[in-house]
């Protein structure tokens, strides 16, 4: 949506809040915009790639960010326009080398400007509707925010909530706009940065510079949530890539004692249609397939009590069927490469849809102190893949959250080493991520 529809939306609205005054809670043009809200953050991330092959340059990058949200107060008993703004420089820190440069956080180029959200929401009778560009938050297709500005995506949401607990989703999707993108494109994560015409990161580039666009994706699911029990169920149609069924319960027994386990489970079910990797003969893991055909099963126990928790995780991918594409690899347009999948066993920087079929398992603990100003997390992940051999992850995680006046102030550390065949030189290497985020 550009600037010009967002005025057009903008103006509608003043033209309402003016012309029906009964109606309307902001009762002139200024109490409707001085009624709003306006907020965002300023982000600082530095990332850094270390290879232990002399084969491949060590790479980083660093950014500067910021994310400007405002909407307006709400007019006819529900309405509000809403709008964000996203920027992302990285000051002329890009090292002159381009293959010294983590393009995964910013792209290749020095900057980003965009109109990450603009868009009309109705909000009101246990609804939510929202039409426009926007942030998106299901399982398969939601914000990836990992890098200095999130995905977004051009799309109409709603939600609706017909009893205690009971929550029913609809999204349709048209354009996508990724983490490093100015712009919404018919693209995913498949499509190569060259599809698009910019020099931005775009994910895995499957695809050729000359495949089809795509009409995006149609899903809807439903949530259900009562005492220690979360669970969720979706489908989604990812036009031109696959169809998928996708359900995930989760129970922490209640037992009224400082220590309580919880264990959970999830199933995602994928075949074809249309598809166009068959249609361009491009191959996934090296593998070529006519469409998508898998089964990935998953569970996970653990305890938790004292503000920590102890969990180990199994999930398990395989093909369905002869000629299935990739071998049986799971198909995520909007988080292939990101690792941003709902997978138990997904790690910082891969799981199980980057790496192809195969079984994984993931030992993970976590640790409040400081009155929870203080967040730890470490994890231990192993996957066994067909196409890429043995692949282990362990992964640490420090967050500080500062109080007074200091508060909305998070300082994070990330660390990731990685070694396994599918590493550059099958040797391990170090990804660091330093993140300064001021929320307001």
């Amino acid at each position: 949506m550009k600037i010009r529809q967002l005025i057009g939306i903008a103006a509608a609205a003043a033209i309402l809040t003016t012309a029906i005054p009964s109606a309307v809670r902001a009762a002139t043009l200024t109490d409707f915009l001085a009624g709003g809200k306006f907020d965002g953050q300023l982000r600082s991330y530095y990332f850094r790639r270390d290879y232990a092959t002399p084969l491949v340059p060590n790479a980083s990058s660093f950014a500067l960010a910021g994310i400007f949200n405002y909407r307006t107060a709400q007019f006819l008993d529900g309405f509000s326009v809403g709008a964000s703004y996203f920027t992302a420089n990285a000051l002329g820190t890009h090292e002159t080398n381009p293959a010294r440069v983590d393009t995964t956080l910013i792209g290749a180029a020095n900057s980003i400007n965009a109109l990450g959200q603009a868009f009309l929401q109705y909000d009101g009778h246990r609804a939510l509707v929202r039409i426009g560009d926007q942030l998106v938050e299901t399982p398969w297709a939601g914000p990836s925010d990992g890098r200095v500005l999130p995905a977004t995506y051009q799309a109409a949401y709603g939600k609706f909530a017909p009893a205690a607990g009971v929550t029913l989703h609809l999204l349709r999707i048209l354009r996508y706009k990724g983490r490093t993108a100015d712009d919404y494109f018919r693209d995913n994560n498949y499509y190569p940065p060259t599809w698009r015409g910019d020099a931005s990161y775009g994910g895995l580039g499957n695809l050729p510079s000359g495949a089809p666009g795509t009409a995006g994706t149609l899903a809807f699911g439903a949530d259900y949530q009562h005492g220690g029990l979360k669970s969720t169920a979706w489908y989604y149609d990812f036009y031109d890539f696959a169809h998928m069924l996708y359900g995930q319960g989760d129970y922490a027994l209640p037992l009224h004692c400082p220590v309580e386990p919880f264990a959970g489970a999830q199933v995602v079910r994928e075949w074809g249609g249309s598809n166009v990797f068959a249609q361009t003969g491009t191959k996934l893991f090296g593998q070529p397939g006519t469409a998508a055909d898998n089964l990935t099963m998953g569970l996970s126990l653990g305890v938790k009590g004292y503000g920590a928790s102890l969990s180990l995780a199994y999930d398990r991918m395989r093909s369905q069927g002869a000629g299935a594409l990739g071998g049986g690899a799971l198909i995520s347009p909007y988080t292939a490469s990101f690792s941003t999948d709902p997978l138990y066993t997904s790690s910082m920087i891969r799981g199980l849809v980057e790496l192809g079929p195969g079984s994984a398992w993931k030992l993970m603990a976590t640790a409040d102190a400081l009155g929870k100003r203080l967040q730890l997390m470490a994890s231990f992940a192993q996957y066994r893949t067909a196409f890429d051999g043995n692949d282990t992850e362990a992964y640490f995680d420090v967050i500080y959250l500062p109080d007074g006046w200091f508060k909305g102030l998070s300082l994070r550390n990330r660390l990731e080493i990685g070694n396994g065949r599918v590493n550059p030189g099958r040797q391990h290497f170090l990804y660091n991520r330093i993140q300064l985020v001021y929320s307001f």
